[in-house]
Formats: C-alpha cells, sequence, structure tokens
C-alpha cells in the first residue's frame, strides 16, 4: 500500500502516467503490494437497514398523504415550486428505501447480476438526485426569507419557478450519465484475482475496452466531485446568509414585534435550522459517496464488495432528510401533531 498514494498524489497532479498505473495494478495483482477491504457483513446490514428503510418509507407515505389531500383541502395545498421540490425530495426517499429493502433480499436468494446492477444503478441516481432536490430547497427558502438586491438574484427570484425547474431537468440529465455507466460497466475489481497468471493480467490491462472504461469513469468522478463541492458551497452560502439576516432581524426587531410578526419569524427560523441540519446532512453523505470513490479508485482493491456500507449511508441519510422535513414543513407537522392529539383523546376515551 506504499506506492498506491504515491499514485493519487500523481493523479491529483496530472502527473501519473499509464505506464505507472499499469505497473503498480500488476503490483497488486501479483501479491507484491497487498489490498485490504473494509466491509460490513450482510447481518450488520439487515439489522440496520430494515427498520431504517421500514420507518422511512412509512414516513414518505405518510407525506405523499399530507400533500394529495391536505387538511382543509386546497386552502392549504403547496404551492408550486415548492411541492415539486418536496416531491422530488419524497419520491427518492421512497426509492432508496424500496431499493434497499430489495438488496436484502438479493443476498439472501442471489439474483441475476443484471437485476442487482440495475437496482445500484437506481439508488445510486435516486441519492444524487436527492442531493439537488435539498438544495433545491435550501435556496429556494434563501430567496424566500432573505431580500435580494443584486441584479442576478432579483432575476433568480423573480423566475423561481422556472429555476428549479430547470436544475431539476438538468440534473437528471447530468446523473444519466454515471447511471448508463453504472450498467455499461458496472464496479467490479479493475485487476482479476492475484491467483491469475501475470500474462493475463497484462492482457487485461492493456486491453483498449479497459482503457475506454478507465476514461469514463475518472471523468464521471471527477465531474461529480465538482458537482459535490459546488453543492456544499451554495448551500453553505444560503444558510448562512439565511441566519445572519434572521440575526440581524431578530436583534433590530427585538423591542417592537407583534405576536403574528413573531409566529411568522419563528417559523422561518425552524425552515433555516433545519436547513442547515440538512447541510451538515448534505456534506456527510455527498463526502462519503466521493470519499468512497477515491478509495476505490485509487487505493484499495476491495472496498465495500457488497455495497453494504455504501447503501447503510443511503438509508441514514434519507432517514436523516424525512426527520428534517417532518420537523421544517409545517404541513406535515401540524398533521402528526393533529393526528398525536386524536389518538391521546382516543385512549383516554377508551381508558374512562
Amino acid at each position: 500500500m506504499v506506492l498506491l498514494p504515491i499514485l493519487y498524489a500523481f493523479k491529483l497532479w496530472g502527473g501519473a502516467s499509464s505506464v505507472l498505473k499499469r505497473k503498480l495494478l500488476l503490483l497488486v495483482a501479483s501479491g507484491k503490494i497487498d489490498s485490504y477491504s473494509i466491509n460490513m457483513n450482510l447481518l450488520e446490514f439487515t439489522i440496520l437497514t430494515v427498520p431504517v428503510s421500514g420507518a422511512t418509507i412509512l414516513m414518505n407515505m405518510f407525506f405523499v398523504y399530507c400533500m394529495f389531500f391536505p387538511e382543509n383541502g386546497t386552502k392549504n395545498s403547496l404551492k408550486p415550486p415548492l411541492n415539486v421540490l418536496l416531491g422530488s425530495l419524497i419520491g427518492c426517499n421512497l426509492t432508496l428505501n424500496v431499493f434497499n429493502l430489495l438488496f436484502v433480499l438479493f443476498d439472501h436468494f442471489h439474483p441475476a447480476t443484471w437485476l442487482y446492477t440495475i437496482s445500484y444503478a437506481v439508488t445510486l441516481f435516486a441519492m444524487r438526485t436527492s442531493f439537488t432536490s435539498s438544495l433545491g430547497l435550501n435556496v429556494f427558502y434563501y430567496f424566500q426569507i432573505v431580500p435580494v438586491r443584486q441584479a442576478f438574484l432579483v432575476w433568480v427570484k423573480t423566475h423561481i419557478k422556472v429555476f428549479m425547474y430547470l436544475t431539476l431537468f438538468f440534473d437528471r440529465i447530468f446523473f444519466s450519465f454515471e447511471f448508463v455507466l453504472e450498467i455499461t460497466y458496472p464496479l467490479e475489481d479493475a485487476v482479476p484475482a492475484a491467483d491469475l497468471n501475470l500474462t493475463s493480467v497484462q492482457v487485461n490491462i492493456t486491453n483498449g475496452n479497459m482503457d475506454l472504461k478507465y476514461f469514463l469513469l475518472t471523468t464521471n468522478f471527477w465531474l461529480n466531485c465538482g458537482y459535490f463541492f459546488l453543492g456544499v458551497v451554495i448551500m453553505l452560502a444560503s444558510s448562512s446568509a439565511t441566519v445572519l439576516y434572521l440575526w440581524s432581524h431578530m436583534k433590530s426587531m427585538r423591542e417592537n414585534i407583534s405576536s403574528f410578526s413573531a409566529l411568522h419569524l419563528q417559523r422561518q427560523m425552524r425552515v433555516t435550522i433545519m436547513g442547515v441540519l440538512q447541510t451538515v446532512l448534505y456534506f456527510i453523505s455527498s463526502g462519503w459517496l466521493t470519499a468512497e470513490d477515491i478509495i476505490f479508485y485509487y487505493f484499495v482493491e476491495h472496498f465495500d464488495q457488497g455495497e453494504y456500507l455504501c447503501d447503510s449511508v443511503v438509508a441514514l441519510y434519507s432517514l436523516g432528510t424525512t426527520i428534517i422535513l417532518c420537523v421544517g414543513q409545517t404541513i406535515f407537522r401540524l398533521r402528526v401533531i393533529d393526528i398525536w392529539k386524536k389518538l391521546l383523546q382516543t385512549l383516554k376515551f377508551s381508558s374512562d
């Protein structure tokens, strides 16, 4: 493993040659450099995933019900683009957790490889696009709360619907590239097992198809890195600007504030705090996917072979996002409170 970090450093600065890369892979395959494994077993994955994904699916199904059947009819229904952003995020959450439960079944019943490949590609696509939906919610509430003066930001706020729709559309197009790659070139060891002879390994590595695969996967990797850092910057900027504005607004209106303004400010603070938590969740989850790609492509030959760690991160991210939606969105929170009160009244009546 001593030479692998050196190769990574060379790759970062564009200095690693294809000859060096091939020689290093040959050393790994021949056993002269040991690769190591960081894995999660099936039992641990099942114990974590089944309750987490099950609870997340039920909560998001409840959100769908609340969106389609608001408490006071169409009067309290969500308006675009908020309903589109929430619908996109909830749809991604449902997709992620349904496929997570399918992965548990796959590992017990061993379906065809192509079925697992497509399922993993769909999961990764839903995970990436859910990041954009979370980012869109942060930006949307920034424009709802903070007054803007710059010409570009004024234009975006004026055309916020079109801006959000185009963002979600191009986001799907962008990650379709990765979706196709995941199906065409499913993740597998870059070099065959070490017990293969050196000649067959060399033939495999120098194959032209391997070079094309390496180029496409590397391009996709750096595009995802750029997307990740851009998303982090935008979410940090929007969340920080919203927090600073509300803080200064509270200080200036501390003495002269009506009950209505106080309630409105409380709602804005709740949404902002949930936005900050979503930013932290985004950074950890998207950062994990990026780090896993770095480790897989540049450091470790066998890493998370069952994809259990990745799927566990997906499940926990989705659960965290669901809880944030439940607390931050009034339409969901008030319905939960109403159901809880009715449940308590029912229990009290039955006990009497």
